[in-house]
């Protein structure tokens, strides 16, 4: 049976990245983030797909139900993949403190999860 590629389909998937992201969060020491290179890349290739996965939801969604600021999202993910290396690294601990427990929180309760 074909699904089709939905709001939902494309809230499942973000929310798997989602939570990959937080899994991969929660093994690194942001004091010590340079001890944490595995760790980081995994973080930076679940914020691209979560970024390429916002693309395909509607406007209303990404304005109504995600809860964080695209744009914001938009920009880091940016920065991750344009200039690797000169990123602070209390941003990605801001980023999962701030935006993706609200982001997850948010298409949890979307899904009815």
């Amino acid at each position: 049976m074909r699904r089709d590629k939905d709001d939902r389909y494309y809230a499942e998937i973000l929310l798997g990245e989602v939570n990959k992201l937080l899994d991969f969060a929660s093994r690194v020491d942001f004091s010590e983030p340079e001890k944490n290179e595995e760790a980081i890349y995994a973080m930076n290739f679940c914020i691209v797909q979560i970024r390429e996965n916002i693309n395909f939801l509607s406007a209303d969604f990404q304005v109504n139900k995600l809860g964080i600021r695209v744009g914001q999202f938009s920009d880091f993910r940016n920065l991750l993949v344009h200039e690797y290396g000169k990123t602070d690294y209390s941003a990605y601990r801001d980023l999962v403190d701030r935006d993706m427990k609200k982001l997850k929180a948010n298409l949890e309760a979307y899904l009815g999860i």
